[in-house]
């Protein structure tokens, strides 16, 4: 496990001098973690493992994608006025994934007690518990966990596997330290989950939104939604780049059929960040290795985009 801080060779792209200001893209404003930001600023983190995956003999080449989404993102223009962005660099996991995730919680709790936004690009869905247990340290109440995604990830936990686990085993922390575990999943695809998991989600229980429901009903289930996060102060998001549908999202561990469109996701991610209460979000399952033209790379990276705005 290593830690490697800002890389200037991430974020290089085209320049339009002729236009000043006009022409900025991304990579023109990103800036190396300094401990001394002002208040306010997103601060990219990215979580370079797969080690979840592989022990889940799931398809690896997760670990490679914090790199890829930053070069996707760098040439994006700038219409916003925001420029206190700033990129903190990877944590590298090397098979000891739970020594990786005590620095990675450390991270985050650096982040949140500056009052900034962590925007952390995994990475496997393992990404998810450290990003939680910095989450619910900083806000251990009235706080609410939502992940989109076509899978529960509500597996129970053994030696072997640790993906499709983080969100028992957030689950099982918080029965531990007397927590309110309030988690909703968006896009659950019901051919993506067993019989089992669904039983388990109804047992715990969850709330889930069935990706047919959103098809179905997109304006209804947004009312829904705002009702839902009306009752918490602080939310985290975890966007599973696998909720997409596969013609959107081909390089992704897990690819789905009949998945969420890039408009859906869109719209439910600007709501979270407008109400306010967005306190973290992670973006992951993004597999370079099986994409096509960095295609869900750039879906990923536009998807970041749009909590870099003002």
């Amino acid at each position: 496990m290593k830690h490697i801080t800002f890389d200037q060779n991430n974020w290089e792209g085209r320049i339009d001098h002729e236009d000043g200001e006009l022409g900025l893209r991304i990579h023109q404003i990103i800036k190396p973690y300094d401990e001394s930001l002002i208040k306010n600023s997103k601060v990219i983190l990215g979580f370079s493992s797969e080690e979840g995956v592989k022990r889940n003999k799931g398809r690896i080449g997760a670990k490679d994608a914090p790199n890829i989404i930053r070069k996707a993102l760098a040439n994006l223009p700038v219409h916003f006025k925001n420029n206190n962005i700033y990129d903190m660099g990877n944590i590298i996991v090397q098979e000891k994934l739970e020594e990786a995730r005590t620095l990675q919680i450390d991270k985050i709790l650096e982040i949140l007690h500056s009052n900034n936004l962590p925007v952390v690009i995994g990475g496997g869905h393992e990404t998810a518990l450290g990003n939680y247990l910095g989450f619910v340290e900083k806000y251990p109440h009235n706080s609410a966990v939502i992940n989109l995604d076509a899978h529960f990830d509500l597996r129970l936990p053994n030696e072997h596997s640790t993906s499709g686990t983080p969100f028992f085993e957030m689950y099982q922390y918080s029965l531990e330290h007397n927590l309110q575990f309030n988690y909703l999943a968006i896009g659950i695809q019901e051919l993506g989950n067993t019989k089992a998991l669904f039983k388990r989600a109804d047992e715990l229980p969850i709330n889930y939104i069935i990706a047919d429901e959103l098809h179905a009903n997109f304006k209804g289930i947004i009312e829904q939604l705002k009702e839902y996060i009306t009752q918490f102060d602080h939310i985290y998001l975890s966007l599973d780049m696998d909720v997409f549908d596969v013609s959107f999202a081909p390089g992704v561990s897990a690819p789905t059929i009949n998945g969420l469109t890039p408009f859906q996701v869109k719209y439910i991610l600007k709501l979270l960040y407008k109400s306010g209460k967005l306190k973290i979000i992670d973006v992951v399952e993004t597999n370079p290795h099986y994409d096509r033209d960095n295609q869900t790379a750039k879906l990923a990276a536009q998807m970041i985009y749009e909590v870099l705005r003002d």
